[in-house]
């Protein structure tokens, strides 16, 4: 197993440490550094931000070639680790204590407050998705710090007597939710400050997600995920991104279910748990969402885009994009073009 130990804080000089270790190259856009490589360790990218507010975030999407710890040394100031993994799995100890804990996909995890080592470990010819959010204590000057009353929260919400230096540790169970919402950062293609500003709202709601989501855990003692097993999860994000990308297609419950080998309820439960809404309110608001980018972006008239989202009833369409947009489908389409003409 290959160890790289990290004694920084700082973003930057991780990054840079890594990439010495790696022999990859990087890239800086204003707070936002990436990190890629391709080589015998393996392929990947790494991307660190810094950001206001007490928070920097980290991603990894990497596959190694063998076995690869990354540890970070906390220094005195002790982190606060708040993670989620996207995509695959790895394994996280903390240094004198022997066990070795699993996260797995979908799985959020919180984690540090301790002057011990946190070790991350990524198998080989493994793809992890992985995404810290990271911060420290407000008293220090260090980039990201971490207002007092949210790090005395954890505290409060996670010791139960423990001695002052035994780590905050706690893996939670799965939420398809917080993934969603992490996955809004690739999708960014704004430039500058309005880039940083978009990437703080989302990691904001992310890290309040994430305590929510543990302290339903904490005090229902009992999983979001109800009877749904990792595949049938996976399943349920292959059918909303097939939604995404086709929302004409004519769905049933019957032929979804029939398509993916879910039952409705399942289909239902796993809707409700990624989405917050019915398999239906889903297609709707998909249908929404093409209609409002093709009235913006194309020419075609508002029957047209009604047929082309796979509706059939145009005054349907219109009472279900009034209600979410405050006006008729004809007045929001003039107004576009009212815009681009004054442009």
């Amino acid at each position: 197993m290959r160890t790289l130990t990290l004694h920084s804080l700082s973003l930057e000089k991780n990054l840079n440490t890594i990439n010495l270790y790696l022999g990859g190259s990087i890239t800086v856009s204003g707070n936002e550094r990436v990190l890629q490589f391709d080589n015998d360790h393996g392929t990947g990218t790494i991307k660190g931000i810094t950001l206001e507010g007490g928070l920097s975030y980290l991603q990894y999407d990497v596959c190694f070639a063998e076995d690869f710890r990354m540890a970070n040394d906390p220094s005195p100031l002790k982190p606060l680790y708040f993670m989620y993994c996207l995509k695959g799995h790895l394994y996280q100890r903390f240094q004198d204590y022997r066990d070795k804990l699993f996260l797995d996909e979908f799985q959020t995890a919180i984690m540090g407050a301790t002057q011990h080592t946190n070790e991350l470990i990524f198998p080989s010819n493994q793809k992890v998705k992985l995404c810290i959010i990271r911060a420290v204590d407000s008293t220090s000057d260090i980039e990201g710090t971490l207002p007092k009353s949210l790090k005395e929260s954890m505290f409060q919400l996670f010791s139960h007597g423990k001695e002052q230096d035994t780590p905050i540790r706690y893996f939670g169970t799965y939420n398809l939710r917080i993934g969603e919402q992490l996955a809004q950062i690739e999708k960014i293609r704004q430039e500058g400050l309005v880039k940083k500003l978009l990437i703080e709202g989302i990691l904001n709601l992310t890290l309040a997600m994430e305590i929510e989501h543990i302290k339903s855990d904490l005090e229902n003692e009992k999983t979001p995920t109800g009877s749904l097993t990792q595949y049938e999860l996976k399943c349920i994000k292959e059918v909303s991104r097939k939604i995404e990308q086709y929302p004409e297609i004519q769905y049933s419950i019957k032929s979804i279910c029939t398509e993916c080998g879910l039952s409705a309820s399942k289909l239902q439960e796993g809707f409700k748990l990624l989405h917050g809404k019915t398999v239906s309110d889903f297609i709707r608001n998909e249908r929404l969402n093409t209609a409002e980018r093709l009235i913006s972006t194309t020419d075609m008239n508002i029957s047209e885009i009604v047929y082309t989202v796979g509706l059939s009833s145009r005054s349907y369409f219109s009472k279900i994009f009034k209600r979410r947009y405050n006006c008729s489908p004809k007045t929001y389409q003039d107004s576009k073009k009212a815009l681009v003409a004054s442009a």
